[in-house]
């Protein structure tokens, strides 16, 4: 056992070192007088390995340190591999949207890949096989495709509403419970009806454990290719990648037939999923390939929501005066007789301010998005970039950018609002949206749900704000108000973690017209 393990030591050592001294001598050999990119210096082979590895998960800061020091354009490196970090929308635009033919490709780690079946369109290459999969989300999250389930999210939201108005301490699980809810009805067409039903604890372990592929301290083998051929009992996260695999093959299988057998015996109600089949004959997809387009629209779709929601509430508290704001607007304009609905947004641009700047709030704090590689050698700026090397659009820095966002450590809706800040468009009945915000990514790679996204997180932050009065509880002891502190997972896209919230009712006569 122990002479395995140090032929494991030596073979890694050996590996490494043979390509950190192959791609230093090429990349000097391409440069051809082009500049190399600031950033900072690293150790021999491993690069800055040291330095990310005690991060605790949260790459932001270190990003934007560095954006700091060295500029707009940063390079560092891990165990031979050249990384870039874009601190600066304009240039994140010229590379991702303007050169996008060449700075699309993904570096998926080996652990993703391989529970995805190299399937999953939201992390893999720049191939056929995912424009068609890109082809059919687009179809399923389109504008006109979200038009058919505005009903649906409104009755999604209304019971989302009546349920945090009755059972307030379990907000989370209410909200988790919607995110679920407008996705299941609307690409699935299945009902999600409590917080506890298994099917949200199932996917939210699955997302869980899926988001450990990306640590090589879980799997190795992400940064050692080499260790991919070594048996699953010396490598065991092999064989939980594996797991991982058939589990989700067989889960995507189940679906699929679940939504099948609902069509043929007339008992589907209308989705996404059922449109495919019954139009099964005008799709040129597999069933497999839409089988993981549908399972990576659902784990991308129920987790962002919830965590942007999770984020409204403790902003609502901490800025009791954009509450008030929220709450002034939805009052004049809705009335205190019904709900808010989808013909009210546009006649909403607090709402709709809210919801972006909560966004931005969160991006910054949380969100790195996800990076994109390089397929060809680029100079840009003078900087030679060379193939495969991955570019890290920080969405930390570019959210922050002072010309943009003055004040940008407030959460400050007024930024979407007045014509005071540079970020203000006209009409403020279409204006703010989502559409082209930096936070939903850049070119091809862009997440192309912005619009079921902004549409599922408006409606209920309306509804919310007609109904509820948001606070920080009230010590006790103290009787003075709980301070509330945001932190999040160590993972990415992570969740907020829990922390205390007071949701109470407006009046006696709002909760009789929730029900």
């Amino acid at each position: 056992m122990f002479s395995s393990y140090y032929q494991v030591v030596i073979l890694t050592t050996v590996g490494v070192a043979s390509v950190y001294i192959y791609q230093a001598a090429t990349y000097r050999r391409r440069m051809k007088g082009a500049k190399e990119p600031p950033g900072p210096k690293g150790w021999p082979i491993v690069g800055n390995a040291p330095e990310l590895a005690s991060s605790d998960g949260n790459l932001i800061p270190i990003f934007n340190k560095w954006s700091d020091e060295y500029g707009d354009i940063v390079q560092f490196s891990i165990l031979g591999e050249k990384q870039v970090i874009l601190a600066k929308e304009s240039i994140t635009r010229d590379l991702f949207v303007m050169r996008g033919s060449k700075y699309s490709g993904r570096g998926t780690p080996h652990a993703i890949s391989h529970m995805f079946n190299y399937m999953n369109p939201t992390l893999e290459i720049n191939d056929e096989r995912w424009k068609r999969q890109r082809k059919l989300i687009h179809q399923a999250v389109s504008i006109t495709a979200t038009d058919k389930y505005l009903t649906a999210m409104e009755e999604e939201a209304g019971i989302t509403l009546r349920d945090l108005i009755h059972d307030p301490e379990s907000f989370d699980k209410h909200l988790a419970r919607y995110s679920f809810g407008v996705l299941t009805r609307s690409m699935l067409g299945f009902r999600i009806k409590t917080g506890d039903d298994p099917y949200i604890a199932h996917v939210l372990n699955q997302i869980g454990e899926f988001l450990k592929g990306f640590r090589p301290d879980e799997y190795p083998s992400n940064v050692f290719p080499f260790l991919r051929a070594f048996p699953t009992w010396l490598v065991p996260s092999l064989g939980k990648m594996e797991k991982m695999r058939t589990d989700m093959y067989a889960e995507i299988c189940a679906l699929r037939e679940r939504v099948q057998k609902s069509v043929q015996d007339g008992t589907a109600s209308t989705s996404t999923y059922r449109h495919f089949i019954e139009n099964r004959d005008e799709q040129d997809i597999t069933d497999d390939e839409a089988g993981y387009a549908f399972e990576t629209m659902i784990a991308a779709g129920v987790a962002s929501p919830h965590n942007l929601l999770l984020t409204f509430l403790f902003l609502m508290m901490e800025y009791p005066e954009w509450q008030k704001k929220l709450q002034e607007q939805v009052d004049q304009v809705v009335g205190k007789d019904r709900q808010p609905c989808f013909e009210d947004i546009p006649n909403l641009p607090v709402v709709r301010a809210v919801v972006k700047e909560s966004i931005r709030y969160r991006t910054i704090k949380a969100e790195l998005g996800i990076p994109h590689r390089l397929e060809v050698d680029d100079i840009y700026q003078g900087y030679f970039f060379p193939k495969n090397t991955v570019f890290h659009g920080n969405l930390g820095a570019i959210l922050m950018d002072k010309q943009l966002y003055p004040d940008q450590q407030l959460f400050n809706p007024a930024r979407w609002l007045e014509q005071d800040y540079p970020t203000y468009k006209e009409p403020l009945t279409e204006h703010p949206n989502l559409k082209n915000y930096a936070a939903f990514g850049f070119g091809r790679r862009a997440c192309p749900g912005f619009d079921f996204s902004e549409r599922t997180l408006v409606i209920l932050v309306a509804k919310i704000a007609w109904a509820c009065e948001i606070n920080k509880p009230i010590d006790p002891t103290t009787k003075k108000p709980v301070e509330v502190t945001l932190r999040h997972e160590t993972t990415p896209n992570p969740k907020p973690l829990a922390f205390p919230c007071d949701i109470k009712p407006r009046s006696a006569e709002k909760v009789k017209i929730v029900g």
